[in-house]
């Protein structure tokens, strides 16, 4: 028999928002959830309706991609429920090793992956250092050191520079610390906040341009709870090219191809940023764009975000396949999208099940049109 611990109920309630209190138990999360045989998401809110802190493996499981809320009948916000039982837990030494060495590594070498801080900018070599550049590229840890997310950094640079802007690259930043907020670790989250806000000020850029949705979601939502207001216009780099398309600056070619796009969870459903990417495919003459079934707010998750990206969760790579049979079924070989999670997370299941599928960013489809 479990007794209610009141004051144990506020406390977690709290950390939660207050969205524990809107569940009313009709059990559409763990229906919906894309891993919820292993998620018991109804259970878990409802140990915090009794005063229970759940403290097993679900919560660290949860990508955080909240098709869940999508669902849900009463718009309960189960991420941020998940996120605040992240924090208590680590408050209380409770929390997964494999995380605490993740922290360590942003603690250390300013990136989850532990790479060396030295080389975050080193294939940035050819690009001419601009002191008032039109736009201030925020790279996210993993486009900066992985080769793939490179070379698209690399043809975002090349699109502005041909619509005729003047580009930088905010080379002082380090992680902009989307893990360790999903971990939990308030205090560092908000010296790294802080830090990185200082910086980008002191830059004085009138645009901040981000190729990844979670840093996008950082910037806009996540810093200013913690003090963190940045002056400059935030855009992710679908809306920034969408805006320059339109305003006559940049004229596509027609590409003969057939592809369906792929909702980012944080763009699409935090964000709200879901015509702007079909906008830039669609500027492109040529193109035979389809939907898959799951498309815009109720799109599926890759498996990468709340940190499964940087965690052996192997139970994360069956919402990979899932959303790569969408593909398939859709009836092309070509997915894209518009985040480094998703493609690396994408290209890699897609190596494991030997399938031919192409996974693009709108970047890699705008610079091939463009000649």
């Amino acid at each position: 028999m479990i007794r209610v611990d009141f004051e144990n109920r506020k406390r977690i309630a709290e950390a939660a928002n207050g969205e524990p209190y809107k569940c009313f138990q009709c059990g559409t999360c763990t229906v919906n959830c894309v891993l919820g045989d292993v998620i018991p998401v109804r259970r878990e809110i409802r140990y915090i309706q009794l005063g229970v802190v759940p403290s097993d493996g679900g919560i660290w499981r949860c990508v955080t991609c909240n098709f869940c809320r999508s669902q849900c009948p009463s718009d309960v916000d189960i991420a941020a429920i998940f996120r605040g039982l992240r924090r208590i837990n680590y408050d209380e030494k409770r929390s997964p090793e494999e995380l605490n060495e993740v922290l360590w590594r942003v603690y250390e070498e300013g990136n989850p992956l532990g790479s060396p801080r030295g080389e975050r900018f080193a294939w940035l070599n050819r690009l001419v250092a601009n002191p008032n550049p039109d736009v201030m590229i925020y790279t996210c840890c993993l486009a900066a050191y992985d080769k793939r997310g490179q070379d698209i950094l690399n043809k975002l640079i090349d699109i502005l520079n041909k619509a005729g802007l003047e580009v930088g690259v905010f080379r002082d930043g380090s992680c902009c610390g989307d893990i360790v907020y999903h971990i939990g670790d308030d205090y560092f989250y908000e010296e790294i906040v802080n830090e990185n806000v200082e910086k980008l000020e002191n830059l004085k850029p009138s645009v901040v341009l981000t190729v990844s949705p979670h840093v996008y979601h950082n910037l806009v939502n996540l810093y200013p709870r913690y003090g963190g207001k940045i002056s400059a216009k935030v855009m992710h780099h679908t809306q920034f090219l969408y805006e320059i398309i339109n305003e006559g600056r940049l004229k596509p070619n027609k590409l003969d191809a057939r592809l369906t796009y792929h909702d980012p969870c944080y763009l699409a459903r935090y964000n709200g940023i879901v015509e702007e990417p079909r906008g830039i495919i669609e500027a492109i003459d040529g193109i035979d764009f389809v939907e898959m079934l799951h498309n815009k707010y109720e799109t599926l998750c890759c498996g990468g975000g709340g940190g499964g990206i940087w965690t052996e969760n192997m139970e994360a790579r069956r919402a990979t396949r899932d959303r790569l049979m969408e593909v398939a079924e859709a009836d092309t070989d070509t997915m894209v999208t518009s985040c480094p999670y998703c493609i690396r997370m994408f290209e890699d299941e897609a190596k494991v099940m030997g399938s031919d599928i192409k996974v693009l960013d709108v970047i890699d489809v705008l610079h091939s049109s463009l000649g």
